[in-house]
């Protein structure tokens, strides 16, 4: 028979020769998230930042202070590495682009199950209160809301349509980048979609509650 014992000591056998990335704990989000965009193509810090703003903000949102400390540290680390390239409007950019050990380590990180997503919203937060709230200045919330989900909604939607006109180039990595931030685009317009309706949805059932209740 089994002891309680011999099983752990097969189990942590077993764990040691569970594939790894290398270094994982003591990489950021933040530097996996800059990789990611450095495997789409080289860009200098400010690129970086312009590219999160526009591509990755309903997802993963990272501070511009955070990118070049983080830089800094993936290219002491020898992932990344960076060309002088002069600027028309001033001094000259740096310019990273991954290493082959930067590609390597970034695709054994993708290579593993992500974690499930936390969720902050300060939207929830607030309807929480809606129903001590006149049911007009709650609606009129959700109104105003429902208006900004449906402006970002018709964002991804341009975001994913170009990005997939990108996908028929002859070139196989502009085309493997482009779906990649076409099935993020598309998340983006399904997360709208669910706000867009959940806001109708709080809307309806304010007003009935109030219908019941006479407030």
């Amino acid at each position: 028979m089994t002891t309680k014992r011999e099983i752990q000591l097969e189990r942590s056998k077993q764990s040691k020769h569970t594939k790894q990335p290398k270094q994982s704990k003591q990489f950021t989000m933040c530097q996996y998230a800059i990789l990611a965009s450095l495997a789409q193509e080289p860009r200098s810090g400010y690129d970086i930042a312009q590219w999160f703003a526009f591509v990755t903000k309903h997802f993963w949102s990272v501070g511009h202070s955070s990118i070049y400390p983080a830089l800094a540290d993936l290219e002491q680390r020898g992932l990344v590495e960076y060309t002088e390239v002069p600027s028309e409007q001033g001094p000259t950019r740096k310019v990273y682009h991954l290493t082959p050990s930067g590609t390597e380590m970034l695709m054994e990180w993708v290579e593993l199950p992500a974690a499930d997503a936390e969720v902050r919203d300060e939207q929830l937060v607030k309807a929480l209160c809606y129903g001590f709230l006149p049911p007009e200045r709650a609606i009129a919330l959700l109104r105003m809301a429902r208006a900004r989900h449906v402006e970002r909604k018709a964002h991804y939607e341009e975001l994913a349509r170009r990005r997939e006109e990108e996908e028929r180039t002859g070139d196989p990595h502009k085309a493997a980048a482009a779906l990649g931030q076409r099935l993020t685009a598309r998340r983006g317009v399904g997360v709208q979609e669910s706000y867009i309706a959940w806001c109708d949805e709080a809307i309806a059932a304010i007003e009935e509650f109030h219908a019941q209740h006479n407030y």
